[in-house]
């Protein structure tokens, strides 16, 4: 199931809220299991028993590792369990994310040394498997460290997992976060007000921009560069871009705000990333819980900065050639991963120092054109294929080259308009004075922005109804 349809807002939505806010406080946990279980079950019924029976392991080795955690006579089989639940995770990641793929290469290389293929049947991924899974490893590497404590029970657990506000698309959540304000829920009216504000721009965010943006994206890169001009590449790419963005920052805005209502309260994962004058200020403001995943499990692990400025460079190239594996089954987010890693460890070697003096707005410029320009990889299917686009590009003779008239683009006023108001939003702190002109308002006039809010959820909302259903960009990684 998806926020952005109809059966979500319509349906599962009214009819979840009212249960869960007219129940008795003792009741409230097992409805977000019950309407968890059913939200997942929707859209990707065969994975739920995976998802329950290595539950069912994690509440298991939890309770063990933390049982001997301070035992050293047995630090071996401490070990041990921490090992099993993060091979077995992401096992399961592999499996059901990378069998496609590996097997893929393999029958291309075995093409090429005249082999016979590999004969397999194609499995199909899960909704969400690349969050959920992190998300498991989360509970008992963190149970390891000493920063948290095991569940009381399994249900307690289970229903950190599978809170459906953030199953699909995130944010990475840990356990000590929820636990305690799954004991004392805050559900009042100016949570249940803040958190509809929030999820009413959400939506907006979603129908509104990023499906408009969208459709200017896919017109350029659905299809062969050859036929697309240099200026079509370039707004194509834009488009993109502020799809992205807005697509799964939309996302996280509903997300947080339906737990808002449910009384439950969740750190930010985006910080206006598009204002940030370096790459190494970027991956501070953009996917903020996928960050602080990776720099907590993977960069800290290797060492991090404590083994040298060669072995530093190093983990930080490490974690960002995982990062783009994870994005996606394809040697582009390899690639991509790979960029942004040499991108930081180059902001750190070099970029920082000599570009401090530089002015603000040319910092941000130049991060944003990087920026951009490694998405290339992220929206092309292949290699292949992104390498005729980055060809494309570049290329100023394709100006004149003849357009088919189904990838012909004409913008007209509304996406004009959205576009517009797209770019001013993501770079709309970097106005100062108006920034905290609208800060201000915002607090002066609470019920203002609530009618405003609801007038944006019903256009938004009428507008799920009777356009084409359109899922949210990051399902696919």
């Amino acid at each position: 199931m998806v926020f952005s349809s109809p059966l979500f807002i319509f349906a599962f939505c009214p009819v979840f809220f009212t249960v869960y806010l007219l129940a008795p406080a003792r009741f409230k946990d097992a409805i977000i299991i019950i309407a968890s279980i059913f939200f997942y079950t929707w859209g990707a019924y065969y994975f739920i028993l995976v998802v329950f029976a290595t539950c069912v392991m994690d509440f298991i080795l939890g309770a063990l590792i933390y049982k001997i955690r301070d035992n050293p006579e047995k630090r071996n089989l401490y070990r041990l369990y921490v090992f099993i639940d993060v091979f077995i995770n992401l096992g399961i990641l592999v499996y059901f994310k990378y069998t496609n793929f590996f097997i893929g290469n393999l029958n291309s290389l075995f093409a090429f040394l005249n082999l016979s293929p590999v004969v397999f049947a194609k499995v199909i991924m899960p909704i969400g498997i690349s969050f959920i899974i992190f998300q498991k490893m989360t509970y008992c590497l963190d149970i390891s460290k000493g920063t948290a404590k095991p569940a009381e029970h399994f249900f307690a657990y289970f229903e950190y997992m599978l809170i459906f506000p953030a199953l699909i698309v995130g944010p990475i959540l840990k356990y000590n976060i929820l636990a305690p304000q799954f004991k004392n829920k805050a559900i009042s009216l100016d949570n249940i007000e803040a958190g509809f504000k929030r999820f009413a721009v959400g939506l907006a965010k979603k129908v509104l921009i990023a499906d408009t943006v969208a459709k200017y994206a896919d017109l350029v890169f659905n299809g062969s560069a050859a036929v697309v001009p240099v200026d079509y590449v370039w707004i194509g790419l834009a488009c993109f871009t502020l799809q992205l963005y807005f697509d799964f920052s939309a996302y996280c805005d509903m997300a947080i705000g339906m737990l808002r209502i449910m009384g439950l309260t969740i750190p930010e994962n985006f910080n206006y990333p598009f204002i940030s004058k370096s790459i190494t200020e970027f991956w501070t403001r953009w996917h903020i819980s996928l960050t602080s995943w990776m720099r907590e499990y993977i960069y800290y692990p290797l060492g991090g900065n404590r083994k040298g400025v060669a072995r530093t460079y190093f983990n930080l190239w490490v974690i960002f050639l995982v990062s783009g594996f994870w994005h996606g089954a394809g040697w582009n987010y390899v690639l991509w991963g790979i960029s942004h890693g040499f991108l930081l460890c180059l902001d750190r070697l070099v970029l920082l120092k000599r570009t401090e003096r530089f002015p603000g707005f040319i910092r941000m410029a130049v991060t944003m054109f990087f920026i951009t320009l490694s998405l290339v990889l992220f929206r092309t299917d292949n290699l292949s294929h992104c390498s005729e686009y980055f060809k494309q590009m570049f290329n100023l003779s394709s100006l004149s080259v003849h357009v088919p008239p189904d990838r012909i683009m004409v913008i007209d006023n509304f996406g004009k308009f959205i576009i517009t108001l797209s770019v001013f939003i993501c770079f709309f702190p970097f106005f100062d004075k108006a920034y905290k002109r609208l800060l201000e308002i915002k607090d002066r006039f609470p019920k203002t922005i609530l009618v405003l809010c609801f007038i944006l959820f019903c256009i938004a909302a009428a507008k799920v109804g009777t356009a084409s259903f359109s899922p949210f960009i990051y399902f696919q990684f």
